[in-house]
């Protein structure tokens, strides 16, 4: 998913208003395409370079696949949680790293503040408002900074309540590669220093309070565990056949793989069978990497030789010639009677 979105992510460097545009029949003809599959890398463009509408257009197709999957909903917030940080991470550091592009600016605060804003109200859209605010709020709070009068002591204040996410590293380094537009003058040293002594003393030493280095770039790595949602799965959910499972199974039943029984005396409930199998050593109730079904990860107890084993007659009825049967009398060593294991 960051490799496809990677391709379409010099939209938001696009100096021109054309990786703004999008056309509404496009964007639908777009959806409609990508529903229900994940994007083909280098799929096809209307357009040689990517555009914003591109970019939504990834996200959209990561979504409608975790979608038709019914992916677990936990399981789908972490997912976005890494693709909000990746473009968080790529953004942030073009734009600190790379002082020859000039994106410190005005302009280019106001023009990626437009862009950003796209990605949020699609992420409000879907459910994702939180893990956008969260993961985004770097390079947000940075597109804010390079809007905000930067003149006056006042300011201090207004920027330090605002961009609360930005350390002295990250603020020394906007600000100092700032280039006013024309009309506005630099930013002036003693607002400079003050609001890094203000990071340093506040942003700096959270991040050193949460066990982390204060660095300038931000880490490609969203550093946070991937956890395995309890409970939400599709099993607690589905009632009955879902809708297109019949169709599904069609191709492999006529071709003679499976067949598909309908059980109109089940209550339709899909986890019946799945029994938690709490473990001393693993709560998911795995030995190594074979799952283990509840009653085998239960402890074993010791079980008593029978005195003598059931016996059973069963007659088969030989008719004409041989019934093409090979009848074995296998002995057992702990039983004298040949036939009875």
């Amino acid at each position: 998913m960051q490799r496809e979105l990677l391709n379409t992510m010099n939209a938001f460097l696009d100096p021109s208003n054309h990786a703004d545009s999008e056309d509404a029949m496009m964007a639908e003809e777009t959806e409609q395409r990508l529903s229900g599959r994940w994007a083909q890398p280098g799929g096809q463009r209307h357009h040689a370079q990517p555009t914003m509408g591109d970019i939504l257009a990834t996200l959209t197709s990561a979504m409608s696949l975790l979608r038709r999957c019914r992916a677990n909903a936990a399981l789908t917030i972490q997912l976005f949680s890494q693709l909000f940080h990746f473009v968080n991470m790529w953004l942030f550091n073009q734009l600190v790293l790379q002082p020859g592009l000039g994106l410190c600016t005005r302009r280019w605060g106001i023009r990626l503040g437009r862009r950003l804003s796209r990605i949020e109200a699609w992420a409000e859209k879907q459910g994702l408002e939180l893990a956008a605010d969260c993961h985004l709020a770097r390079i947000l709070q940075t597109s804010l900074l390079l809007q905000s009068q930067k003149q006056s002591l006042q300011d201090i204040s207004t920027i330090s309540a605002h961009c609360f996410k930005l350390n002295s590293l990250q603020l020394h380094a906007i600000l100092q590669q700032y280039s006013p537009e024309p009309g506005e003058s630099p930013v002036p040293p003693e607002v400079l220093n003050e609001l890094v002594n203000v990071a340093r003393k506040t942003t700096d030493d959270a991040v050193r309070q949460e066990g982390h280095e204060v660095r300038l770039e931000e880490d490609h790595d969203l550093n946070l565990p991937f956890l395995l949602p309890e409970d939400g799965y599709s099993s607690d959910i589905i009632r009955g056949i879902p809708t297109g499972l019949p169709e599904f199974v069609e191709p492999m039943a006529r071709s003679g793989m499976c067949r598909l029984l309908v059980n109109n005396a089940s209550n339709g409930d899909w986890n019946i069978h799945l029994v938690e199998a709490p473990s001393a050593n693993n709560s998911f109730g795995w030995d190594g990497n074979t799952p283990q079904r509840a009653a085998a990860a239960a402890p074993a107890t010791p079980s008593t030789p029978m005195d003598k084993p059931e016996i059973m007659t069963i007659t088969l009825n030989k008719q004409n010639s041989g019934m093409g049967l090979s009848i074995v009398a296998a002995r057992v060593s702990r039983w004298a009677v040949a036939g009875q294991d």
